[in-house]
């Protein structure tokens, strides 16, 4: 594929989304969950032994085609990140769009959707023109001057882009050939050594201010409180259908504050 001029689309694309959805901040991070939630409905829940991070479905709702994604929240938090603005980008459609603009016949293959997809999820979450910018920065941090390199210090250097714009360690590597930081022989170097550099990864990861190795667990539906009080305001609700979904979801119910008043203003204003 010609991914020169399949990047510019892309960054059209996501330029548009973020303006739709007025998104300001550069590095997303975990605020791409808000924004999935806004597009369709987000099924959260852990599955241990599941190796698939999130999918995307739509199913009919009421005579309407609707959006529901999951994601596997006993990944590490990085991968849920990506998961997500993988799935934005199914919801969206980027890769059919990409296909059209770029005058291509017939429709993309599956592989095709996946591996464009992958890129709007990498310029969304990491757009080329930061991600570099942080990436020299963090050369420099490292003292790592242009040349030779010591992998130990690359991988460093991967680990800080990991903690700054909170991704996986594979969507760096992948994102460093794709701007042309990284030569591939040296991308396929570090992949010929995985087992050995994600365990530097990991000892790493331990030293920074980062969580980007937790899963978080969580157990939830995007809007499901409201829909479930909403639901006990009405007559002739299945109670213990109501009571199961909150103890499967873990849904505390939150105690009433009472009618007491406070002041929120200056002492002054008292």
């Amino acid at each position: 594929m010609e991914w020169k001029e399949i990047d510019k689309i892309i960054q059209k694309i996501v330029s548009e989304i973020k303006d739709k959805c007025i998104i300001k901040n550069v590095a997303i991070r975990d605020n791409i969950f808000d924004i999935l939630e806004d597009n369709c409905t987000v099924i959260y829940y852990p599955f241990e032994n599941e190796k698939n991070r999130g999918f995307h479905i739509k199913r009919i709702v009421k005579n309407e085609l609707e959006d529901f994604v999951y994601i596997n929240t006993a990944k590490p938090i990085a991968e849920q990140i990506f998961a997500a603005a993988h799935e934005l980008g199914h919801i969206f459609g980027v890769s059919e769009k990409v296909w059209k603009m770029m005058g291509y016949s017939g429709f993309p293959t599956e592989e095709d959707k996946e591996n464009i997809t992958n890129r709007f999820a990498a310029e969304l979450l990491m757009p080329a023109d930061v991600f570099k910018e942080v990436f020299l920065e963090h050369m420099k941090e490292v003292g790592i001057k242009n040349g030779k390199v010591k992998v130990d210090d690359l991988v460093r250097v991967m680990v800080m882009q990991m903690n700054a714009f909170l991704v996986p360690y594979e969507a760096v590597r992948r994102r460093l050939v794709e701007i042309g930081l990284m030569q591939q022989s040296v991308a396929d170097f570090l992949e010929s050594k995985e087992e050995e550099i994600l365990h530097l990864v990991e000892l790493l990861s331990k030293y920074q201010n980062s969580y980007l190795e937790k899963g978080t667990g969580r157990k939830t539906i995007s809007g499901i409180r409201e829909l479930l009080e909403e639901a006990e305001a009405r007559e002739n609700i299945d109670d213990f259908l109501i009571q199961r979904i909150k103890r499967d979801l873990e849904i505390v119910d939150i105690p009433e504050a009472g009618e007491r008043e406070i002041h929120i203003g200056d002492k002054g204003n008292e």
